[in-house]
């Protein structure tokens, strides 16, 4: 045990009344709060972004292959991938799922009016994980049987306007060619994702019924749905994918495709970093105030440490060893209670939230090991090495005054 460490070991054990003490407490707690703070704000706020990106890309996936130059009428647009040119595209090794499908305009009469769908056609190859995991009832259609080539898997949203439950046969109007064309469906199933905007008009159908209904071919689709297994790579997929389409052929990533969506979580970055610098400046003021009143109330230990002796270096080094003390057990406290916290959050759904306004219904946490190592150990250094200047005023005491003062 070096000389340093010991003498700091000494001071922390004392046992006597100080006003320091007092100080210390209130800066342990000041500490650990912010610990907490920026844990939790981490916690949530990868959360909010990891979740709604799951809810979004499962309902539309990350990017849509499309004809080029779409105009607004999707079903007048339709196009072909073949089997060597999608065997082509999943070069790209981050690609998940290639999917067709088929969006048609319909709509639904209720008792007093007409209520506006958004038809989606999928193959029975379709990746239905995401519509599996928001079931609410029933059960999802299974289009590789050919009694089941009806049935349609509509939102909680869509079921309660219309008054429809499992079972019922609903009529659904196209406008096609100036004119109106009717076709009967079956409800199979009713989903709930919490995303308003989709979950108010979004339906899942047989893509065969609505090639039919257009005089498509059977290999003729709207676009293609492609799914990622890195998020996080989704620009440079997109980029690796258009040099791999035809030139009749176009992309759009899910950003482009929500951009309010996408600027709003990039808010929440910006909302997070502020609470970051400000906790941050909270633990530097409140350590660095600390040390100062130690150093000022603990002259006289000082004056004789320097009159025995030690160093100015040495001393620095057993005020900022009792220091590290302090920011270490205020670490692992505020570590603590937002482990604790997070944990609860994520278990038992403590905070809700109005799914129609933040699209989920309960404050998301994630725990992240990078983000809580990243955090401790910034924070451990960045308290540290701030803690040097308030130190650097030990050099100035004077031993031979400070034991005649007191």
């Amino acid at each position: 045990m070096n000389f340093e460490y010991f003498v700091a070991k000494k001071l922390l054990k004392q046992k006597r009344k100080t006003f320091s003490k007092p100080i210390v407490s209130i800066a342990t707690a000041g500490i650990a709060l912010s610990i907490a703070v920026m844990l939790i704000s981490i916690g949530v706020l990868q959360g909010f972004k990891n979740q709604i990106k799951d809810k979004i890309t499962g309902f539309t996936s990350h990017i849509h292959l499309v004809p080029f130059a779409i105009n607004t009428n999707n079903t007048s647009n339709y196009f072909t991938l073949s089997k060597q040119e999608i065997d082509n595209l999943y070069k790209e090794e981050n690609i998940k799922t290639i999917d067709p499908y088929v969006l048609a305009g319909g709509a639904i009469k209720t008792k007093t009016d007409f209520h506006g769908v958004a038809l989606k056609g999928v193959e029975e190859s379709y990746d239905t994980i995401f519509f599996k995991e928001n079931l609410k009832s029933g059960s999802l259609p299974d289009y590789s049987k050919t009694e089941n080539k009806n049935q349609i898997l509509i939102s909680q949203t869509v079921a309660d306007k219309l008054d429809i439950k499992i079972g019922d046969k609903i009529k659904i109007y196209f406008y096609i060619d100036q004119k109106y064309r009717v076709r009967p469906f079956t409800i199979a199933g009713i989903y709930e994702t919490g995303l308003g905007d989709y979950d108010n008009k979004f339906i899942l159908c047989n893509a065969k019924i609505l090639q039919k209904l257009y005089s498509m071919q059977e290999n003729q689709y709207s676009g293609y749905e492609v799914k990622l297994k890195d998020f996080a790579k989704l620009n440079q997929s997109a980029q690796n994918l258009y040099t791999l389409l035809s030139q009749d052929k176009d992309l759009q990533t899910i950003e482009e495709m929500e951009p309010s969506l996408f600027a709003w979580l990039d808010l929440l970055d910006s909302n997070v970093i502020l609470i970051l610098i400000v906790m941050t400046f909270i633990a530097i003021i409140t350590s660095c105030s600390t040390l100062l009143i130690m150093i000022f109330e603990q002259t006289k230990h000082i004056g004789i440490l320097k009159s025995l002796g030690a160093k100015t270096s040495s001393i620095i080094k057993i005020y900022l060893y009792k220091s590290l003390y302090i920011v270490a057990r205020a670490m692992l406290i505020g570590n603590g209670v937002a482990i604790t916290l997070m944990y609860l959050q994520q278990n038992y759904k403590l905070i809700k939230l109005d799914q129609e306004s933040y699209y989920l219904d309960s404050v998301p946490i994630e725990f992240s090991a990078f983000a809580i190592v990243s955090v401790n150990l910034a924070s451990i250094i960045i308290c540290m090495a701030s803690l040097i200047f308030p130190a650097r005023n030990i050099s100035k005491i004077n031993p031979m005054e400070n034991i005649k003062f007191e």
